[in-house]
């Protein structure tokens, strides 16, 4: 039996009027928390007798209730040098201590908080079971993050950390096969995610339909094209890197990579251009690549087998 602590069942009970523990120090020290199944909540205390409280309202919203001792950690009793000791000061002084260690022990408060605070970890023989924190552990929403028996993290969303060593997304795509001649557009066909057997990417990795990619999460992306253009006589072609920040609507120029040779020669360059994309919202940034500026006979060069034209995106951290 508990010393700091009553329960009561209360599923559908009119009772409003209730016991305390059988020793206290205050009849002011005492606190009830109502269980719906899920939560606790603190109930309105409405009178206090010698032994027993009232709430405002009957609890019928609660399965149980818990009528549970809350001990000041003030100190009560203040022993001046040279004053004579007195058995009530005495007693006050032992029964609060004991009190506090009660209800730390017993967990008198059912949501935690019960006596003492600021707990460093050596203080903590064996730790504190998963069942004793109030928030829960796991990877949902509101719980504590556990490591696992590897000591390392579990599966979480990082896109709010800042300040944490590490790439958090890493991804690469590229062109399977070359674009006709003479053609500026927007690339939307022969794309693909690098599948060669020694590549992988970081985390969810990017969203491409149609040329037009998406982006994971939040985040400052460094977003890097570098194709492989065959140029003849065009000292001019490119590929341009075409940001939008609202779902398509509009899109901005933010990198143009340029290759090619003068007169009549026949030239294959690959080149490389870089931008920061500081993306805010997860769902509305799009990018999407362009070619411009194409001569006759000049092209970008795919292939299916190895990386010829690809596309990098690398989260270097939290959106600014």
């Amino acid at each position: 039996m508990a010393n700091s602590y009553v329960e009561y069942t209360t599923a559908g009970s009119s009772q409003t009027t209730f016991t305390a523990p059988p020793k206290f120090l205050s009849i002011n020290d005492i606190r009830i928390k109502g269980y719906n199944g899920s939560t606790w909540t603190e109930l309105t205390i409405s009178a206090r007798g010698t032994t027993t409280v009232t709430l405002s309202a009957a609890p019928t919203a609660y399965s149980k209730i818990r009528v549970f001792r809350s001990s000041t950690t003030e100190a009560l009793v203040d022993f001046q040098n040279g004053s004579r000791l007195a058995e009530s000061d005495l007693d006050t002084a032992y029964r609060q201590s004991l009190f506090v260690a009660q209800e730390v022990a017993e967990d008198a408060d059912p949501e935690g908080g019960s006596g003492i605070g600021n707990i460093v970890n050596s203080q903590l023989a064996g730790g504190i079971a998963d069942s004793k924190l109030a928030s829960g552990v796991g990877t949902s929403a509101n719980n504590l993050v556990k490591l696992d028996g590897t000591a390392k993290l579990p599966a979480v969303d990082g896109s709010q950390l800042t300040n944490v060593g590490g790439v958090l997304e890493a991804d690469m795509f590229r062109l399977t096969a070359d674009t006709a001649n003479d053609t500026d557009a927007d690339i939307t066909a022969n794309l693909e995610r690098v599948d060669d057997a020694t590549f992988s990417k970081i985390g969810t990795g990017m969203t491409e339909s149609s040329g037009i990619f998406t982006f994971p999460s939040t985040g400052l992306y460094q977003v890097i094209c570098n194709p492989t253009v065959i140029a003849v006589s065009d000292n001019a072609a490119a590929v341009i890197t075409n940001v939008s920040s609202d779902s398509g609507g509009a899109f901005d120029e933010v990198a143009l990579a340029t290759g090619g040779g003068g007169g009549s020669s026949f030239d294959t360059n690959s080149v490389y251009s870089c931008a920061f994309v500081n993306v805010t919202n997860a769902s509305t940034f799009k990018v999407k690549f362009t070619t411009s500026s194409m001569g006759t006979n000049s092209r970008l060069v795919g292939d299916s087998n190895r990386n010829r034209t690809s596309f990098s995106f690398i989260k270097l951290g939290a959106s600014q």
